[in-house]
């Protein structure tokens, strides 16, 4: 079951889609990912750890991480984990899709990256052996393509570069979001039936997602659980979960329900 956070889209202007389990929920990854450009993120859900990524065509560099033999081939710290743990054990988020019309090879690669180091910066991730986006230290350059590297970005290309990138500022608020995606909550069994008590309950120990609204219907912030709720609104677990199960109006403004309308 795939999951939007839909933040605050006053303070951040962009939605982040989560997989929660990248085994059951691989062929929608593959599909509505096809020809899209963006940056990546694999979390293992138990101990939090992260790795990140880019690609031009985000299904297929995803594809890769399915195949054994590519995983093999790999040998790297994020390779070696889903051979260890399963792609169970691991939920895959789209930290944001890349417009690349119009730009050339070099002006998207630049961009990708630039957007890449943002998120490497932001969140530290810990199965990422080069923390430099692009960066392939250890491996032989032609001197075709360290000459590529040594040109002088244009003027126009800075300036597309530039306007791509504009927001992804490293505020106080956009790190307190994004910090939900280090919050190491354990996915739910979504296949069974409970009731609204019952689901408060495994909400708090799993990380089943709380919506909140406004008074007019309207969807205002989701969060993966009780507890990430409650740090957001500065409020108790149990004061969360008492307006989940009642329904009452929080601070005159939300509605807090455990479905999606």
């Amino acid at each position: 079951m795939k999951k939007i956070y839909l933040f605050n889209k006053s303070l951040l202007n962009q939605s982040i889609i989560v997989y929660y389990n990248a085994e059951m929920e691989r062929l929608q990854i593959l599909s509505e990912n096809k020809g899209k450009t963006g940056i990546y993120l694999w979390t293992h859900k138990e101990s939090g750890k992260l790795y990140v990524g880019s690609a031009v065509d985000l299904s297929r560099r995803l594809k890769d991480y399915y195949s054994p033999s590519n995983l093999k081939r790999r040998d790297n710290y994020i390779a070696r984990a889903l051979i260890s743990h399963g792609h169970t054990a691991f939920s895959l988020t789209i930290l944001e899709y890349i417009d690349i019309t119009n730009l050339s090879k070099d002006e998207t690669k630049t961009l990708i990256y630039s957007k890449e180091q943002y998120y490497f910066d932001l969140l530290l991730p810990v199965y990422n052996i080069q923390k430099i986006a692009g960066s392939s230290l250890g491996q032989k350059r032609s001197e075709k393509s360290k000459e590529k590297m040594r040109r002088p970005k244009s003027v126009e290309t800075k300036l597309k570069i530039s306007e791509a990138l504009k927001g992804n500022t490293h505020s106080k608020v956009t790190k307190a979001k994004m910090s939900l995606l280090k919050i190491g909550e354990k996915n739910p069994n979504f296949g069974k039936v409970h009731t609204v008590e019952s689901r408060t309950k495994i909400s708090i120990s799993r990380g089943t997602p709380i919506f909140i609204y406004l008074l007019d219907g309207t969807l205002e912030h989701t969060f993966p659980s009780v507890s990430v709720t409650g740090k957001f609104l500065k409020a108790q677990n149990k004061t969360i979960s008492k307006y989940v199960k009642s329904g009452e109006i929080l601070r005159e403004k939300w509605i807090l329900s455990l479905f999606k309308k």
